[in-house]
């Protein structure tokens, strides 16, 4: 599992502001079928007690047949696993100073990808259907200067908010680099200053 309290290339004095993951709702199938699952065995050897089917007499192939349903549920259970583990694992994190997207690719791939807050310039929510606007839950679209859709949070709750919150948190360190800038340029000026009067000096010195 990843532990946020040590985030990726961290920051001095970076903060989480939010985690985010896909709405529950987007793994409803996965929930179905688990139940499904759960249930099929029992109603499967009622049936074959009801139709009083021969193979539960015979000890030889009911064990078979028990065999093979043990392996088909093993699989469709770790296949289960790894869907629900690909929506766990995929984030969306956003602190005072980036956004970190955390992608799952299958059970031993991960993918990070980050984006400097002072480098957004926009941040477009989508909320498209009925299910998405009853249950308040949709796309948050970050876009950069000559970047298309270069973050694309996924079926996340409350979109708007949180696009409201990235402008917000863009906006603070944008100004924050802003000044760090200006001081930097100050500093260079001064420098340069420096270096000319002590051309200078050496020039008019006999």
């Amino acid at each position: 599992m990843i532990n946020l309290d040590k985030l990726p290339n961290q920051l001095p004095d970076e903060k989480i502001t939010g985690v985010f993951r896909r709405h529950p709702i987007t793994i409803f199938g996965i929930y179905v079928a688990l139940m499904v699952i759960l249930v099929l065995p029992v109603a499967a050897y009622v049936v074959l007690h009801l139709l009083q089917a021969s193979i539960l007499e015979n000890e030889g192939q009911f064990a078979l047949l028990i065999m093979g349903v043990g392996l088909f549920f093993m699989f469709v259970i770790l296949f289960l696993y790894q869907h629900f583990l690909d929506y766990w694992l995929d984030m969306w994190i956003v602190t005072n100073r980036r956004i970190i997207n955390i992608e799952q690719r299958g059970l031993f791939s991960r993918t990070t990808s980050e984006l400097r807050l002072y480098r957004v310039q926009d941040v477009t929510a989508e909320v498209t259907g009925f299910v998405h606007s009853m249950l308040d839950y949709g796309m948050v679209y970050v876009q950069t200067a000559g970047e298309k859709e270069y973050f694309a949070f996924e079926d996340v709750p409350h979109p708007n908010q949180i696009a409201k919150d990235i402008l917000h948190l863009a906006e603070v360190d944008r100004r924050e680099h802003l000044e760090e800038a200006m001081e930097a340029m100050e500093q260079t000026t001064v420098d340069k200053h420096d270096d000319i009067r002590q051309k200078a000096a050496q020039h008019i010195e006999p």
